[in-house]
């Protein structure tokens, strides 16, 4: 007896306890199980929610990394040149259950790293599955845009959207900060004449040493000029809005955009408390996609227009950042004794093919055509028109390793055609890895 007790309270002091398992009842008594409900579909599907929603909770912070070396040549004016960009994109995702009204709160943040510089991509927060607050990619945009093509708009701002779901439907607005408005000078008989008169100053200025400074078609006004004529001051935000139809083949966004901007005019540059204009330019975006084949073939078209916001259009606004010609995409002004703006119109549509020949192989193709109306305004050097066309291959080894190759073809024309550049000839590589 003393032996047993000492060993029981062996057993207590190193926390070591068995589990003792009973027979089952059924075992030992006999159940009349007719009168029990049968298991049906429906509690199955039951415990398959309640699993998804356990493992769901389990993982609540998500962590992704994605490292890109994309190593091009670009044939160009008869010459080939080579490039190698390197790039990182890290993703941090949280959710808190119960944040905000007993609804989870979801964290996103994403950054972007490059050789030069770190960029923080998009960080939001979103409220349930209805409220989204931070910094993402305006509600001009189309969430499933070929980032290559021309009209893909995927400028990131400053926002508040809320959305609303009706099964298959969807309608969401939102408030933005808008992307800066900036004022372009279209100056061309000036420019024109002082060409023409500028022999013998240039012979001059070499003689006396001094460099000649080159004479430009369009002028961009300086936001920090005190004379300038027009003081664009943006202090009023945009409204957007966007139609979805989502089921599970076919996608359709409709959005449009509206910015406000403000300013004052005035050829004297020390007067005050002139009266506020106001500027009007809009824009809308249709992107469509459909699954010919669920998961294996897919079709994408977009279309847009926009009216003075050719700076949220990527084709414009590469132009408006071009050192060479620093032409705006948006607005611009003759006569700066005269207090008006004039507005650049465009419009442009796209497509994109990808095809899963197998689940490793994927073959896309994607084009885009970007065009302004007419203007008898705009220089020479003016952007007119412009169209792009990519096919690329990739390889998925495995769920972290993705090997791709493309060639990227296309050209602007300008107002004047004598104007025009060659087009760019661009063979790419790609090594993704992704965690």
């Amino acid at each position: 007896m003393k032996i047993k007790i000492a060993l029981l309270g062996l057993f207590f002091a190193n926390n070591i306890i068995h589990p003792i398992y009973a027979d089952p009842l059924e075992h030992r008594l006999e159940v009349d199980k007719t009168d029990m409900p049968p298991i049906t579909e429906q509690d199955d599907v039951k415990v398959e929610e309640a699993q998804e929603e356990e493992a769901k909770s389990k993982d609540l912070i998500k962590l992704g990394a994605t490292i890109t070396m994309g190593p091009a040549m670009v044939y160009r004016n008869k010459e080939w040149s080579s490039k190698n960009s390197i790039g990182a994109n890290l993703t941090f995702k949280a959710e808190v259950p119960n944040a905000w009204c007993n609804q989870t709160a979801t964290f996103n943040i994403a950054a972007a790293c490059k050789e030069e510089k770190t960029t923080l991509s998009s960080a939001t927060v979103t409220i349930g599955k209805m409220t989204t607050i931070g910094y993402a990619s305006t509600i001009l945009s189309y969430e499933k845009a070929d980032g290559d093509l021309l009209i893909s708009g995927g400028k990131k701002v400053l926002q508040i959207k809320n959305q609303h779901a009706f099964d298959w439907f969807r309608i969401g607005y939102a408030i933005e900060k808008p992307i800066a408005l900036q004022v372009g000078l279209f100056d061309k008989n000036q420019a024109e004449e002082e060409k023409s008169a500028s022999k013998e100053k240039k012979e001059k200025k070499e003689e006396e040493g001094e460099k000649p400074k080159g004479i430009r078609l369009n002028k961009v006004d300086a936001l920090k000029e005190k004379d300038r004529p027009f003081k664009i001051k943006n202090s009023f935000p945009s409204f957007g809005l966007n139609l979805s139809v989502i089921t599970d083949d076919l996608n359709i966004g409709l959005s449009g955009l509206g910015r406000l901007s403000d300013y004052t005019h005035s050829t004297d540059p020390d007067a005050e408390n002139l009266p506020n204009k106001l500027a009007v330019t809009y824009g809308g975006h249709l992107g469509v996609e459909y699954q010919v084949i669920p998961k294996k073939l897919t079709i994408t078209g977009q279309g847009a227009y926009v009216h003075g916001l050719g700076d949220y259009l990527p084709g414009l606004a590469a132009v408006q950042s071009d050192e060479e010609r620093k032409e705006m995409c948006a607005a611009y002004y003759l006569d700066k004794d005269k207090n008006k703006l004039s507005f650049i119109d465009a419009w442009g549509f796209g497509a994109a093919l990808s095809y899963c020949v197998t689940p490793k192989w994927t073959l896309s193709i994607a084009g885009s055509y970007l065009a302004t109306v007419e203007d008898s305004h705009k220089p020479a050097t003016a952007f007119c028109n412009q169209w792009n066309l990519i096919p690329k291959v990739a390889y998925k080894f495995n769920k972290h390793f993705t090997f791709s190759g493309g060639y990227d073809v296309g050209n602007e024309s300008r107002v004047d055609a004598t104007k025009n550049k060659e087009a760019v000839h661009e063979f790419s590589g790609s090594i993704k890895f992704s965690l």
